[in-house]
């Protein structure tokens, strides 16, 4: 227990993914950090952007975006949640283009506490532009 020095709070914060369209949240999938993947330095979510995308197509939840946007998930903005356990805290990771609002829309939907919650602009999480090419 000493590794989440917050806990106990509820609901208990939580490390996952995300997606914002428009800045707004667009989707986001979860689960709480006692629940998450272990890892040497963090506890993350256990499922990648690749493979939710995958499943949100099959869902029919990418059907609220225009359909130039539907075919990779790196067309919009997206993010991840973790939790560092040498700084003790949680972290946002977005690219650079992230808004107060969606910040709180994230802050919200993993219940994470200001005080135990930084955030940290990570390029990767930039939508490829265009005319990218491998």
């Amino acid at each position: 227990m000493s590794d989440f020095p917050f806990l106990p709070l509820d609901p208990e914060p939580r490390v996952g993914i995300f997606w914002s369209y428009q800045n707004h949240l667009f989707y986001a999938e979860s689960a709480p950090v006692t629940q998450g993947m272990i890892t040497t330095i963090s506890v993350d979510y256990k499922v990648g952007h690749y493979a939710a995308w995958f499943l949100m197509s099959k869902k029919g939840v990418l059907d609220k975006l225009p359909p130039s946007l539907r075919s990779e998930y790196d067309t919009i903005p997206r993010g991840r949640v973790v939790y560092l356990f040498k700084k003790k805290k949680f972290v946002i990771y977005h690219g650079d283009d992230f808004s107060p609002a969606e910040m709180d829309a994230v802050r919200e939907s993993f219940c994470l506490p200001d005080e135990w919650t930084i955030d940290d602009v990570d390029m990767h999480y930039n939508p490829l532009p265009e005319d990218f090419e491998f």
